[in-house]
């Protein structure tokens, strides 16, 4: 029997162009899944690839320019680091320490090669840039297939490698880098540390680590003060047993140098050749005319016949004979193109014969291709004996020199004001540590004074060519060479900031998060404190370093480790 169904259909039922239809409908149905299922597996691919525009590596100082990629750079072991021909021969030195300290971050030991262009998974450094707009010290890192650093000098191309290094060390597997184009320089040309040296003695080794620390976070000045004395030690009748210190060795002056240390031309040489290699300059400074105890211990009759025996006696016509020919001693052992005279806190009433002492000498560096450095002292030594233009003033003391009036007369002028940049530990005046929060939150290089604003520049104003910060060891040896670091480390982190960029996408609280990440200091070895320390929330000037209790990080006791 034939079901009612079946019947229609033998009748012509549905009619022929209706069952064409229903073919063609169920063959476009098969099409679209079809097209759906590609689409759907389409879709999870691309969702799987990186879309995201890459955010701005996190490095200090911060970059001052970021253009992200997107997806990440893999270094792997058969990376190399190549230079380009052309600049081949004045870029060895700064590519052996990127191999070095590449091997201490990440764990490679890549090869150093000459060939025009990288392959992919390369590290090229060449000094092929035309930008001008980033300086002798800027740099352009570009991240794709191959990594590339270019710039106008081995400095620029250093400080790259610096970025490149920091950016590897916060990857867990230290091998990834953010794609994207850097262009980084700073923003001032003097970004400095000084360290007394006269009343401490600090070993060559530790010297060079300090090098090396200033290095990774873009400073470029070490001052050495190499002479000095207990504070008012010469105004004791005992004058001739106080202590005091010269830190140079030479035959020249045999008996001159301290006998708890002192540096030999060749102790300066390896410093000064670890230094090129890591774009910081050494900047000797011998202090004079005044804290000369050691000077007028070793020549009494140069001293101050009515003041301090700290003092030169600049009415005595052997002085100046007497110091010029420790400059033509110890100047052939500094490359530097300054040098620092000293020049503080001498005798106010003698004014007039302080500042011909200071053009006389000036005069007599510059003639031999130097340009001079004084601690900034005129504005309480007045005279109308007027001192050369060409000598540039540290700003250390709003009243010994107050730095709009120094500039107003045409001096260029560097800010290491006291009260904001000196480090005195344990003397009870000064800072024992900087008040790193509040110069990294409300302090500019160009600031004097934080509640006068009338002693302080304009933003951007061309006598300012940066600053530095101090640490002076008045109490001579009161504390050990790690708790010293533990002072320095923390201001180099954030003068190194304020000096070459400023502008920072982080707290204060999230800056020292990032520092502690960044502490490892490649080839260095610096002083460990011997017990932990902890970060601990607390207020400012309690001599310990602060994290506040509204960042959310982590409160955990650290050892510091080094590379």
């Amino acid at each position: 029997m034939i079901s009612p169904q079946l019947a229609l259909f033998k009748k012509g039922w549905p009619p022929v162009r209706w069952r064409m239809n229903w073919r063609l409908a169920g063959t476009l149905l098969l099409a679209l899944l079809g097209l759906f299922l590609v689409g759907a597996r389409l879709a999870i691919f691309l969702a799987s690839l990186p879309t995201a525009v890459n955010a701005p590596p996190l490095v200090i100082p911060t970059l001052r320019e970021w253009h992200g990629g997107v997806g990440t750079f893999t270094l792997t072991s058969d990376a190399r680091i190549v230079l380009d021909p052309s600049s081949a021969p004045r870029l060895q030195a700064t590519a052996r320490v990127f191999q070095q300290d590449l091997q201490a971050v990440a764990a490679l030991r890549l090869p150093i090669l000459t060939q025009e262009t990288p392959s992919s998974g390369d590290l090229l450094l060449t000094l092929k840039n035309n930008d001008s707009g980033i300086g002798s010290e800027g740099y352009v890192l570009s991240i794709a297939d191959s990594l590339t650093i270019s710039a106008h000098s081995e400095t620029g191309v250093f400080y790259g490698t610096r970025t490149v290094l920091q950016m590897l060390m916060q990857d867990p597997l230290k091998s990834h880098l953010a794609r994207g184009i850097a262009r980084d320089y700073p923003r001032y040309a003097v970004r400095g540390f000084m360290l007394d040296v006269g009343r401490r003695y600090f070993t060559p080794a530790l010297l060079e680590d300090y090098v090396r620390l200033l290095s990774w976070f873009k400073m470029n000045e070490f001052q050495l003060h190499l002479n000095d004395n207990a504070p008012g030690a010469g105004e004791r009748t005992d004058w001739r047993r106080q202590y005091a210190a010269f830190r140079l060795q030479s035959a020249r002056f045999p008996g001159l140098a301290a006998r708890d240390g002192a540096y030999s031309r060749a102790d300066m040489a390896s410093l000064q050749a670890l230094a090129q290699t890591h774009a910081v300059t050494i900047l000797p400074e011998i202090d004079t005319p005044a804290h000369d105890l050691a000077l007028t211990q070793y020549r009494p009759d140069l001293a101050s016949p009515h003041a301090s025996k700290e003092f030169l006696n600049l009415a005595n016509p052997a002085t100046m004979p007497f110091v010029e020919d420790l400059w033509s001693e110890f100047l052939p052992w500094f490359s530097s193109s300054q040098v620092h005279i000293g020049a503080d806190e001498y005798a106010l009433n003698d004014a007039d014969r302080y500042r011909t002492f200071v053009n006389r000498l000036a005069a007599f560096l510059s003639g031999k291709g130097k340009t001079v450095r004084i601690w900034g002292s005129l504005s309480l030594m007045k005279s109308h004996v007027a001192v050369a233009r060409n000598i540039v003033l540290d700003i250390w003391n709003n009243r010994w020199a107050n730095p709009v009036q120094m500039v107003r007369e045409g001096f260029r002028i560097v800010n290491m004001n006291d009260n904001l940049l000196y480090i005195v530990p344990r003397a009870g005046y000064y800072h024992d540590y900087l008040d790193t929060k509040t110069l990294y939150t409300r302090w500019q290089p160009f600031i004097f004074d934080l509640s006068n604003p009338r002693l302080n520049l304009a933003p951007n104003d061309p006598h300012l060519l940066g600053a530095m910060f101090a640490l002076w060891n008045d109490k001579l040896n009161v504390v050990s060479d790690a708790q010293i670091d533990d002072r320095i480390e923390p201001a180099v982190r954030v003068l190194g900031q304020k000096l070459w960029s400023d502008a920072s996408p982080l707290s204060y609280g999230q800056f020292e998060q990032l520092a502690l990440q960044l502490s490892s200091v490649p080839g260095a070895h610096l002083p460990e404190l011997p017990q932990p320390f902890e970060f601990t929330p607390h207020q400012q000037g309690e001599g310990r370093r602060s994290l506040s209790w509204s960042e959310p990080l982590a409160l955990v006791t650290v050892w510091r480790r080094r590379l």
